[in-house]
């Protein structure tokens, strides 16, 4: 497919992967339009040449006004509580009203950002490939994700052409990013807890590789239909952690703890490497570098 002068929708393009995608896919020349909750938001994406549309993902009138007239649609936006009613009120239905208006008229590519955690990794070991198959876990966010995914699948089946990204922890420097500004606060207080003091593998994704697969996922044909694993690589946590903290964490039982922190596997990536073109890049040093650079001072 050809980005160029192409109109995209990028749910979520206020927060941090979605700013991400937005600037990616306009440094592309594509037109890009952003589907967004609240009215102040609209002043940063539109100074970079973001057309808005207010609205709300589960409204159904707002979702097909922002759909109509686009050719793809990159689906970033994302419900994390762990209110299960809220999370697949966003992460599920928000999904298919998406999908459905989607099919309805007619786009080209629809992209969706999942997640690693729709995986078993309860203590898991080896390599995990896309053909796994997918948990049976209770947190909210992974059951949203996964009924998530299969909303896709199921406007796939009707003809959507699709294609479902899954990245694991994902890195990089905004206020709104999880694992770049709000957790490390929660480290420094030493309110966080690891397994086996923090060695157990921590997969991660530089947000701009994150970005390459999208654009990757939109313009390769081959991709239509399909899953990627996207991970630039695997360290363990303590070299996280230790960016933040100031004093020990503790270690507790991995039965304590979401199920992607007890993982001891590694995320295989030869599917997006073979097909999308995408190679993962060896980013850990220098997206934390940035991360704590973009931290507000004390």
């Amino acid at each position: 497919m050809e980005l160029k002068e192409k109109i995209v929708l990028v749910t979520g393009a206020s927060g941090f992967v979605g700013t991400y995608v937005a600037r990616g896919l306009r440094e592309q020349g594509v037109r890009v339009r952003a589907l967004v909750r609240r009215p102040e938001a609209r002043a940063e994406l539109e100074r970079f040449g973001v057309e808005t549309v207010l609205g709300d993902l589960t409204d159904a009138r707002s979702v097909e006004a922002a759909v109509r007239g686009t050719q793809a649609i990159v689906h970033c936006a994302v419900q994390p509580t762990a209110d299960v009613s809220e999370a697949r009120r966003v992460n599920v239905e928000g999904t298919r009203t998406l999908a459905q208006a989607a099919l309805a008229t007619g786009c080209e590519r629809f992209v969706h950002i999942s997640t690693i955690a729709v995986y078993p990794l309860r203590d898991r070991e080896g390599v995990v490939e896309e053909s796994l198959p997918l948990a049976d876990d209770k947190d909210a966010y992974s059951i949203t994700k996964i009924e998530a995914e299969r909303e896709v699948e199921a406007a796939a089946a009707r003809g959507l052409r699709t294609v479902i990204l899954r990245p694991p922890v994902i890195l990089g420097a905004h206020p709104s990013s999880f694992w770049g500004n709000r957790l490390p606060r929660d480290i420094a207080a030493g309110q966080f807890a690891q397994v086996d003091e923090g060695r157990r593998p921590l997969s991660y994704v530089h947000v701009l590789s994150l970005v390459d697969a999208v654009i990757r996922a939109l313009r390769v044909d081959e991709a239509v239909g399909q899953t990627f694993n996207i991970t630039d690589g695997h360290t363990p946590w303590h070299r996280y952690t230790d960016f933040f903290k100031t004093r020990p964490l503790p270690s507790v039982p991995s039965a304590q703890l979401p199920a992607f922190m007890s993982f001891q596997g590694t995320f295989s990536t030869e599917k997006a490497q073979r097909v999308l073109g995408w190679k993962p890049r060896d980013t850990f040093d220098p997206v934390m570098a940035e991360v704590v650079r973009a931290l507000p001072k004390p």
